[in-house]
């Protein structure tokens, strides 16, 4: 389609003349930047598309448009022609119109001062062709310029009498022609194109002045309808220039409302991917809307195009920066993201289920931290990351199953000791029943691993047990203490998790002995308060009581974290 208008535009440039074919051209123009503006609009939808997705835009080239330099070229040569001819016909307008005065003067000194009818017919008639051969005069002076002159050729008819010289047959055929004229001139009068209307009303006005005299009765019945006809074509005429005029202005006040609406979207404070979408349609919607409005006048035409135009480029400017930052952290955590991936992919072979388990969970919820990588890269990159997982966590599962298999049996065997051990009676000797509840802990321990699923389960009613044995036992107190912890650690041993459960105590042991040495560092400053104080002050008394129990508690614990050290060393 586009090919086609250009043939048809280098068809009309190359013209040697080109005036009589401006609305012709100026169809085609506007024809070829619809479709234009349309392939560009597409184009800029496509490239923020891609932007979207991530792309980065200086890697989206805008598209070569072949026929559009050679269509400015034709497009420019034809402007350029008609720009000489329109100056030309100014000029020449100017010049003609200097003549047809000329004449008119000429005439006006024939009417009132040629007494010879004869010369005067001779110089009328030389005026007349004279008048015909003059080209038009500026649009705006035709009218009065032509009643003028027309006035003048009515006069001149009436002062030479010339109608006795006519032929009484030829009086009618002219006053019918004149008819004929004044219904071609209503004619006008129902015609939308102002160009032909123009055109055709100097055509007839021409006829008019040719057509010879009439009979006088007749010439009264007719002047001042064709004048009356006259004057109204031209008032269409002034009307639709005024009209034109008029909604040239809306149509500037229309584009510039769109340019203030453009400025406001451009002025917002957008930091995110769905602002900049919501901006960006708003502002293609304008685009739609100014395309819609129709030309004002040329100069404030360009003015508000270019000023438009400059409002549109900078807000795409402000996003393509926006999107530019944003792609490069995406790019700076897509990195991060591969290194994870890479430490995932170290990770799939392991064996050690606990430990790599919790280096995963890590992994995890690093991965969650470092935030998105943006639309093109997040759910690549999470799929690469999800692989090495699932294969270890897959390899864990089938690895667990297989031991829940071989530890059916022993399970069978933990719930038959779990039931002696309940049914176990605790005698009246300690040391006895001490030994036969070790005897249980160490034929627990070695009793192989239980299904993974029930294996907290078991231990759980294993410690139960056992724990309401041990405070069954009746001892002295700091023993009993001693022993139902060197129980408890016994109890441990017996479990699957037991790293896990020695590792929790210590680290709570210790805590707790932190605790208590801050505590007594607080008591032990106390006492200096009390540097005047007698000894048999209750308040030092009970400091110095909390001084001793608070240090009581502390090799307590001491004494718990050495049996702990001997169990994990045994």
């Amino acid at each position: 389609m586009k090919a086609e208008i250009l043939s048809k535009i280098k068809i009309l440039s190359e013209q040697e003349t080109v005036s009589a074919s401006v609305n012709e051209f100026n169809d085609l123009v506007t024809e070829f930047y619809k479709i234009q503006d349309e392939e560009e609009r597409q184009w800029e939808i496509a490239k923020a598309i891609r932007i979207d997705a991530g792309e980065k835009h200086e890697s989206i080239e805008k598209p070569i448009y072949s026929l559009l330099n050679e269509f400015k070229l034709y497009s420019n040569l034809f402007k350029e022609k008609k720009k000489v001819e329109y100056t030309a016909k100014k000029d020449a307008e100017k010049v003609n119109l200097g003549k047809k005065r000329a004449l008119i003067a000429a005439f006006t000194d024939l009417v009132q001062n040629e007494e010879n009818i004869g010369k005067a017919i001779g110089r009328y008639k030389d005026i007349q062709d004279s008048w015909k051969t003059i080209g038009p005069i500026p649009r705006d002076k035709r009218q009065e310029v032509q009643q003028e002159f027309s006035q003048l050729i009515d006069t001149f008819q009436y002062n030479i009498n010339i109608y006795k010289e006519i032929k009484d047959h030829d009086l009618s055929r002219n006053f019918k022609l004149k008819q004929e004229v004044i219904e071609k001139l209503k004619g006008l009068l129902e015609l939308s194109k102002i160009k032909d209307i123009e055109s055709k009303l100097h055509a007839y006005q021409d006829d008019w002045n040719n057509i010879g005299g009439t009979n006088q009765e007749d010439w009264d019945k007719i002047k001042d309808e064709y004048w009356a006809t006259v004057n109204k074509v031209y008032e269409k005429i002034h009307a639709f220039y005024d009209a034109k005029r008029a909604e040239q202005g809306e149509n500037i006040v229309k584009k510039k409302a769109l340019i203030d609406q453009a400025k406001e979207i451009n002025a917002q404070e957008i930091n995110d991917h769905g602002g900049f979408k919501k901006a960006t349609d708003a502002l293609l919607a304008l685009q739609e809307s100014w395309k819609k409005i129709g030309y004002g006048p040329r100069q404030e035409n360009e003015e508000v195009w270019e000023e438009f135009r400059g409002v549109c480029n900078a807000f795409f400017d402000k996003k393509q920066s926006y999107y530019d930052t944003r792609n490069a952290a995406f790019e700076e955590i897509k990195a991060k993201k591969e290194a994870l991936i890479q430490k995932a992919i170290e990770m799939k072979v392991s064996t050690d289920w606990k430990g790599t388990s919790q280096k995963i969970i890590a992994l995890q919820k690093e991965w969650k931290e470092i935030g998105s990588a943006g639309p093109k890269f997040e759910n690549q990159l999470w799929k690469k990351f999800r692989e090495p997982i699932d294969a270890f966590f897959n390899a864990k599962d089938k690895h667990f199953e297989s031991l829940d298999a071989e530890g059916k049996e022993n399970l069978a065997l933990k719930e038959a000791l779990i039931a002696r051990i309940e049914a176990y009676e605790v005698s009246n000797n300690p040391s006895e029943t001490i030994a036969e509840l070790k005897a249980f802990s160490k034929e627990f321990a070695e009793i192989g691993n239980v299904p993974y699923k029930v294996k907290d389960a078991i231990y759980k009613s294993y410690k139960t047990a056992l724990d309401s044995k041990y405070d069954s036992v009746k001892m002295d107190k700091k023993d009993k203490s001693k022993m139902m912890f060197q129980a408890k650690l016994d109890t441990m041993s017996g479990s699957a998790n037991k790293e896990e459960l020695l590792d929790r105590e210590r680290n709570s042991l210790r805590k707790q002995i932190d605790g208590l040495k801050s505590e007594l560092n607080q008591l032990e400053n106390n006492i200096s308060f009390f540097s005047g104080a007698d000894e048999s002050n209750p308040l030092l008394k009970n400091v110095r009581l909390n001084i001793d129990q608070t240090k009581d508690k502390i090799e307590g614990l001491k004494t718990q974290l050495s049996l702990l050290r001997k169990t994990e060393n045994e």
